[in-house]
């Protein structure tokens, strides 16, 4: 991806309605470019999609949560899985490395009706225990995706008998 397709998908981020005349100028290219970038980031799925973001307050969902979830050994991964996403109220579902299996981001209309997800969950077979933490505030939600930079090619192979270059006294 170059310069011109991070532009677009800046702007693209931050307004999904954005016109292609508009991504044409904020990109540097022409609107036929623009329209042709677009189609060809929505075919290799770098553009999934658009939509409209909703705010949760304002259609009742007053209170968000994080919520860490272990699992019991042996416990059918996809299966715990599939019924934690089917619950209402669970906006995102992440498999995560260390003591928890999942980390999911909730929402609900208040304390009594988070409380009666966070059992839901738990009800699940096969889950553990949850630890739930309620968010106070949010600084930062949705943020745009920012162009990484090209990857540092990896360091030499050293061979046995060798000294690491990085390593060795001055």
């Amino acid at each position: 991806m170059d310069d011109a397709d991070w532009k677009i998908l800046g702007l693209l981020q931050t307004d999904g309605r954005a016109t292609y005349a508009r991504l044409a100028e904020a990109a540097g290219i022409s609107t036929a470019s623009a329209h042709d970038r677009v189609r060809k980031l929505e075919q290799r799925g770098v553009i999934k999609g658009y939509q409209a973001l909703v705010s949760p307050r304002a259609v009742g969902a007053a209170v968000t949560a994080s919520v860490a979830v272990s699992e019991r050994g042996g416990a059918t991964y996809m299966d715990a899985r599939d019924r934690l996403i089917a619950l209402q109220g669970v906006e995102e579902c992440h498999s995560v490395a260390g003591d928890e299996s999942f980390l999911l981001k909730v929402r609900a209309q208040s304390t009594v009706a988070l409380e009666r997800l966070v059992w839901n969950i738990r009800s699940i077979a096969r889950i553990e225990r949850t630890r739930t933490m309620i968010v106070l505030s949010t600084a930062a939600e949705r943020r745009p995706v920012d162009p990484f930079p090209d990857p540092e090619p990896p360091p030499t192979a050293v061979q046995p008998g060798e000294e690491h270059p990085e390593l060795s006294p001055g």
